[in-house]
């Protein structure tokens, strides 16, 4: 008794859903956004300069993140973390290469 009072609910309500027509439901939902938005993307563009700088000066920052990690020096892992996260927002190839030489010179420079 009670199981086919709950198959008959159940019954109900996805008939009530299956009324819903695509067409209603295109009214509604809005579709045209991404015309708008796709000329607002700035998409970047990856030079083979740019990516072997960032995978360098990615793993450089990654040795001196687990060497401060390790030895608890705090300069030195927050230059590694530096040197690892940069290159994502640097799309100049000869000033991610300045910015990369200047942290791994700093790095030597402020080790303790």
């Amino acid at each position: 008794m009670l199981r086919t009072f709950f198959s008959e609910k159940v019954r109900r309500h996805s008939s009530h859903l299956n009324r819903v027509t695509s067409q209603q439901w295109r009214s509604t939902a809005k579709f045209d956004v991404g015309p708008q938005i796709a000329p607002k993307i700035d998409i970047v563009s990856f030079s083979a300069a740019n990516l072997i700088g960032g995978f360098v000066f990615g793993s450089i920052g990654f040795v001196a993140f687990m060497y401060g990690k390790r030895m608890n020096l705090w300069k030195t892992m927050f230059l590694g973390i530096a040197l690892m996260v940069y290159p994502y927002f640097i799309t100049n190839d000869a000033a991610m290469i300045v910015i990369g030489v200047f942290g791994s010179t700093a790095l030597f420079f402020f080790r303790e």
